[in-house]
């Protein structure tokens, strides 16, 4: 043990004149630790930003969003999936199944999605060509907006990630997506980066097949101009789907990032380090006194 007292650094100067403790060489040791641990938090504070958050109600001026979603159809052939977007606002539906990724996985097919989002409320779904396509899926991953670190300190940046429906059958199903405009400042110039959260609920359509009765023939008229009279349109197939219907929150969500000064970060080293040493030495002057003194009763009592 006589090699720990030479860890003593709470003895009093010069130390050739005083003797090393073992409860000095502890303090000391605990000391050490204590301020390695304060300024590891000062200069974590230094790398680490702080985010500030404001909530207000806002009118955005932007008119496209981007998104980027993968979702896996666990049964789904390739050629039979196609991807499209409905705008409610104009109910306009666009078919961008040319501008999506299609990759063999298993039995299925892994479908990569990357486009722009008309800022109206609408859907955007998957479907099938045919009513015979198992739609079972699981999607891997739907983001709104810019990517940025600050997304993953949540998952209700991408709240849908790693949903499963397996064996769904002849059923198509709705999910109703309630989007949240939120930006990251960073820096005094108070451009941000978009991104956004989002909360998600989920409904199940069956879809039963109805019975086909003959239809009964009518009488046949003579055409008044002449002209045989065309035949009726063509039914459209029914298919299977996976939907996915959005609106807008009026909220809007910022998160301004502080970051410390390193003037502040080495300042308040200092003074923790020299606070948390002043403190240990006068404890341990305490203890040296104190049990100084109870030997002294000790002794005049035997």
């Amino acid at each position: 043990m006589l090699w720990l007292r030479n860890f003593d650094y709470m003895r009093r100067a010069p130390r050739t004149i005083s003797e090393g403790r073992v409860a000095g060489t502890v303090t000391s040791i605990v000391t050490a630790i204590l301020m390695l641990c304060f300024v590891y938090s000062q200069f974590a504070s230094w790398v680490s930003p702080t985010y500030s958050r404001k909530t207000y109600v806002s009118r955005t001026s932007e008119s496209y969003i981007f998104c980027k979603a993968t979702v896996i159809f666990l049964n789904a052939p390739c050629h039979k999936l196609q991807f499209l977007v409905h705008d409610s606002f104009v109910s306009h539906t666009a078919d961008h199944t040319g501008h999506i990724f299609k990759n063999t996985h298993g039995d299925g097919c892994k479908v990569d999605v990357d486009f722009w989002l008309l800022k109206n409320n609408g859907e955007f779904q998957f479907s099938s060509t045919d009513d015979k396509t198992d739609m079972s899926h699981v999607i891997e991953t739907m983001k709104f907006g810019d990517d940025h670190p600050f997304a993953a300190k949540s998952t209700s940046f991408d709240e849908l990630k790693g949903v499963k429906l397996r064996n769904i059958g002849s059923s198509t199903h709705d999910y109703i997506i309630k989007l949240l405009s939120t930006r990251v400042i960073d820096g005094a110039g108070g451009s941000g980066i978009d991104m956004y959260q989002y909360t998600f609920s989920h409904r199940e359509h069956i879809v039963r097949k109805k019975k086909v009765e003959k239809p009964k023939e009518a009488p046949k008229e003579a055409p008044k101009d002449g002209k045989p009279a065309p035949p009726p349109a063509p039914e459209k197939p029914k298919t299977h789907f996976i939907r996915f219907k959005y609106n807008w929150s009026p909220l809007t969500v910022d998160y301004k990032v502080k970051y410390a000064s390193f003037y502040r970060v080495v300042t308040n080293s200092i003074s923790y380090c020299g606070g948390i040493f002043t403190t240990a030495s006068v404890l341990y002057r305490a203890y040296l006194g104190g049990a100084s003194i109870v030997k002294e009763t000790i002794a005049k009592k035997l």
